[in-house]
């Protein structure tokens, strides 16, 4: 059975995504003894899973760049002022509660994530249909779930430990597992998502379904979390020197155009496809609209999610890659009516990979933009290659997939081609990012977190990788003591790696639930 992932966001209204949290279980208007019967019914049970993390006015992808970026060095929340999404000020400062709704939302949608997954891994085996595709779905699921478990363990800590489809009673007896036990679970449902079939093995109706080397990846992240670098090594070579699934696209610039979403150096993102035929139908997504400039009235935007300037001189003045990670008062897209006012941003700049240009949006609501959102690229992959490389004592091996990144950046057009006017070009010459050539641990150790900085400028990651490089504290106060804010002042080591539990999940649990330190 083909189904588009485009046709499954059509399925949204029909089916029971209400679920918000423990207690609300997205399961709770089913049962096995009615449903999840069928291939067709677990196929619907799995697009439910995948619905989660878009479903309209409440997209997963907000509260990814909010925590993964605004949180760090890399971004202000941005926004008409600091009463406004109030809740992502407070990630920015370090200054979060246990009510902050940033943080009920990343609980809430995750586990709603967890609980649709956790009906099609029960119930997929004993369904009417092809075994090989039940197989297959409920390796997605699993694949899925992984993902759920992954964002939760390095926001939270150790979580409740859901497996299985459970009644809101027994879930809410349910205590937190301990993190090592939410890894262990991490790596199982990785491993055995291993089977899915490979990126391009898919039909065309069904291309946006995870594949083997999302797996993959997931686990090489775990691995790499949890500083565990021969394992991390031995994926990662798998997914680089043995699949051979990815590659990277000759431009950099090229990742943000319609004409390359989910391309050969994709490796997971979230679609949002629209019917052509009714514009207007939610199927889309709203990340854009947040996120471009405020003050352009072509654009409309709320300007939320604002590149630092430590962000911008991280950068060589001549890495074309700048073009492509910030927009410029007075850059103007070709057919748009306004050039781009970035006024009223802090720094003077706007995120560039969730700028749509006016004419790429034509005829949609500006709410519902047919964009979808990048999550991993095969860039990452190649840099948590050099990286564990490197910690393995095989630093000239890792000078490879260091410099097949930098290499692909010295190669990228500086002028964008969707633009007539664009206020600042790098100045590439013939030595614009030289291959890195040194074997010393440490030196390359602090390249290569500098190279994922500016390669994955305001993708989402930069939380993760100075928490797993026990790095995050020192960083966040330097940059307050260096700009003379607030923003990372008030770090504690002891306090704020991890985010608190939502206080209504605890409630609910009469206590069972235990908060994190600090909070």
């Amino acid at each position: 059975m083909k189904k588009t992932i485009f046709g499954i966001a059509l399925l949204a209204g029909a089916l029971t995504l209400s679920g918000c949290d423990l207690d609300e279980t997205t399961y709770g208007q089913t049962t096995s003894k009615n449903y999840y019967k069928t291939q067709s019914e677990i196929l619907s049970a799995l697009t439910g899973a995948y619905l989660q993390l878009r479903t309209t006015w409440n997209e997963y992808a907000l509260n990814f760049y909010f925590v993964g970026d605004c949180s760090t060095d890399d971004a202000l929340k941005g926004g008409g002022s600091d009463g406004d999404r109030a809740e992502v000020m407070e990630l920015s400062n370090f200054t979060t509660n246990s009510t902050n709704g940033e943080v009920g939302r990343r609980w809430e949608i995750l586990y709603r994530l967890i609980n649709r997954c956790n009906e099609v891994i029960k119930y997929a085996p004993n369904a009417q249909g092809d075994a090989t595709t039940l197989a297959r779905y409920a390796n997605e699921a699993k694949a899925l779930r992984a993902f759920g478990y992954y964002e939760l363990v390095t926001t939270f800590g150790g979580v409740p430990l859901l497996t299985e489809p459970m009644a809101p009673s027994q879930v809410l007896a349910t205590p937190r597992a301990s993190a090592d036990e939410v890894w262990t679970q991490i790596i199982s449902d990785c491993t055995d998502a291993e089977a899915l079939p490979a990126k391009g093995q898919y039909s065309a109706d069904e291309q946006y379904h995870v594949t083997r080397g999302f797996a993959k990846a997931m686990l090489a992240k775990t691995y790499m979390f949890r500083q565990d670098y021969a394992n991390a090594e031995k994926v990662l070579h798998e997914i680089i020197e043995v699949d051979h699934d990815y590659a990277l696209l000759p431009d950099y610039g090229l990742n943000w155009t319609p004409a390359y979403e989910n391309s050969s150096e994709s490796v997971f993102e979230i679609p949002n496809k629209m019917d052509p035929n009714n514009r207007t139908l939610a199927t889309g997504t709203n990340v854009p609209h947040y996120f471009t400039s405020r003050t352009d009235a072509q654009y409309q935007g709320y300007g939320f999610h604002v590149p630092t300037k430590d962000l911008h001189d991280a950068f060589d003045v001549d890495d074309p890659r700048q073009t492509y990670v910030f927009t410029q008062t007075g850059d103007h897209y070709i057919g748009d009516a306004f050039d781009q006012d970035n006024s009223q941003s802090a720094t003077g700049y706007n995120d560039y990979k969730m700028t749509v240009p006016q004419v790429e949006k034509e005829g949609y609501d500006v709410w519902m933009i047919p964009y979808n959102i990048r999550i991993i690229r095969y860039s990452d992959l190649l840099l948590l290659y050099a990286e564990a490389l490197n910690e393995n004592g095989k630093s000239s091996e890792a000078l490879t997939y260091l410099n097949m990144v930098r290499r692909r950046a010295r190669n990228t057009n500086p002028l964008d081609p969707r633009k007539d006017k664009q206020t600042y070009v790098p100045a590439v010459t013939a030595s614009t990012l030289p291959d890195i050539t040194t074997t010393n641990q440490d030196e390359l150790r602090q390249i290569i977190w500098h190279e994922r900085r500016v390669e994955l400028a305001m993708e989402g990651w930069r939380r993760d990788d100075l928490m797993r490089q026990k790095r995050f504290g020192k960083v966040m106060r330097d940059y307050a003591k260096k700009y003379g804010v607030e923003k990372g002042a008030k770090f504690n080591d002891s306090r704020d790696y991890l985010l608190p539990i939502p206080q209504g999940e605890i409630d609910k649990s009469n206590g069972i639930l235990k908060q994190n330190p600090g909070y």
